[in-house]
């Protein structure tokens, strides 16, 4: 009996990206959610590291750092640190969302740095317009105010 070929891990790695960032959205999830939250972040960023391009992997690891943070790890700083340092200098979206990955990793961790990370995400989020707004908006209202 032939079987389909598995999907490549390009495809495996933005389905699991996707969504997780569906997760992360979501204002209140349960224990179940976390985990699958951690686990398709996980499994996002390995299959980008394999395939992925450097703004792939940046986001990948900033994906995994925030759903680690929304799980309450501490180890969240060290995936949204590598996303922030390779997002840093790029567009409005990529400073928001680096920002806010920092923020969430930061929070009950580095009041200093949760607070800066979370006023940066919202002067770079508020410069956004359109559908990068509505996403960011979306994500960002999950990031515990300081």
């Amino acid at each position: 009996m032939p079987t389909d070929p598995p999907p490549p891990p390009a495809k495996i790695a933005a389905q699991c990206n996707n969504a997780a960032w569906d997760l992360i959205e979501k204002p209140d999830l349960s224990p179940g959610e976390t985990t699958q939250l951690v686990t398709l972040a996980a499994t996002a960023r390995h299959f980008w590291l394999q395939v992925g391009n450097a703004n792939q992997i940046a986001f990948a690891e900033l994906l995994f750092g925030w759903a680690l943070a929304r799980a309450g790890s501490a180890a969240a700083q060290h995936s949204a640190g590598l996303a922030f340092e390779a997002l840093k200098d790029g567009s409005d979206w990529d400073r928001a969302f680096a920002h806010a990955a920092m923020a969430a990793a930061s929070a009950g961790h580095d009041a200093q740095a949760h607070g800066t990370h979370y006023a940066e995400a919202a002067r770079y989020g508020a410069a956004l317009s359109g559908g990068d707004a509505k996403y960011f908006t979306l994500a960002f209202a999950n990031v515990p105010k300081p």
